[in-house]
C-alpha cells in the first residue's frame, strides 16, 4: 500500500499546475479582508508535499487541506478549527496537558498561516496558496460551538494511509468514526454538530475540495447556510 501511495503521488506532482485564475500581485492580504470573513467559513489551503498535491489531483480542486474559521463578538482575532499534524503551536482550547500538540486544536489563524511553508516544506520550492470561502445565512451559537470544539479538541490525525482508507470509505458511505479525524472530517463533523451541514453522509465523506464546490456543498447544507465562491488571498 505504502509504495502504491508513492507512485501515485510522484504522478501527481508531476501533473500539477498553478491555477490560471491565481495571481499574487493582485489578491487582498488577509489583513484588508480580516472584517469580512465570518465564523464558520471555511480556509482552505494548497500544500506543497507530494500526499498535497495527490489530494487535489484526485478531487480535481487547488486544495488539499481545509479547516473551519472562528470568531468570538469579543475578540477581533480570527482563529482556525484544524486538524493537522502541526505541533508547535499552543492550542487556545486549554484541555490538554500539553498545549502545543498534533491532531484538532484551536489555532491563531494569522500564526498558523505565516508557519505552514516551515512546518511543510516543499520539496520544489513552492509555497502555500490560500482562500477563504465565507459561511453566510446563520446565526452562530458561541456556546454551542464552543462545546462541539471542547469534546474532538485533541482528536489525533491519522497516519496517512488510515486517512486514504478512512476517505474511501466515506466514498460508500461507511463511517469510519471520530476516534482520530482528517482534517476535511473535522469541518464536516462539526458542520454536522452545528446544524449546518445534513447527516445524508458521513465527516469522512468530505475532502478539502469539497468546500471549493460551491453549488455542490451548498445543496447539502441547511437552515438557512450557504458557502461563497473561494477567494484567494495572501499575508
Amino acid at each position: 500500500m505504502e509504495n502504491v501511495l508513492e507512485g501515485v503521488e510522484d504522478i501527481a506532482v508531476n501533473l500539477h499546475k498553478k491555477p490560471k485564475v491565481y495571481n499574487e500581485s493582485e489578491l487582498n492580504t488577509l489583513a484588508e479582508i480580516t472584517d469580512t470573513i465570518t465564523c464558520g467559513s471555511v480556509l482552505l489551503c494548497s500544500g506543497t508535499a507530494a500526499e498535497s498535491r495527490l489530494i487535489e489531483e484526485v478531487d480535481h480542486t487547488d486544495f488539499s487541506h481545509s479547516a473551519m474559521i472562528v470568531r468570538f463578538h469579543d475578540d477581533p482575532r480570527l482563529y482556525l478549527w484544524t486538524a493537522d499534524t502541526v505541533d508547535k503551536l499552543e492550542d487556545r482550547i486549554h484541555k490538554e496537558v500539553n498545549p502545543d500538540h498534533p491532531g484538532t486544536h484551536l489555532l491563531v489563524l494569522k500564526d498558523y498561516l505565516a508557519n505552514l511553508d516551515k512546518y511543510y516544506p516543499s520539496p520544489d520550492g513552492s509555497k502555500y496558496r490560500f482562500a477563504v470561502t465565507r459561511l453566510q445565512g446563520v446565526d452562530i451559537d458561541e456556546k454551542r460551538l464552543w462545546s462541539v470544539m471542547y469534546d474532538y479538541d485533541g482528536t489525533p490525525f491519522p497516519p496517512t494511509q488510515q486517512e486514504f482508507l478512512h476517505w474511501l470509505e466515506g466514498q460508500a458511505d461507511i463511517d469510519s468514526g471520530m476516534q482520530n479525524s482528517f482534517c476535511a472530517q473535522m469541518v464536516a463533523n462539526t458542520y454536522q454538530k452545528m446544524g449546518w451541514l445534513k447527516r445524508d453522509h458521513p465527516p469522512n465523506h468530505y475532502n478539502p475540495g469539497s468546500y471549493a464546490k460551491t453549488q455542490e456543498i451548498n445543496s447539502e447544507l441547511e437552515a438557512g447556510a450557504s458557502l461563497g465562491e473561494p477567494q484567494y488571498f495572501k499575508l
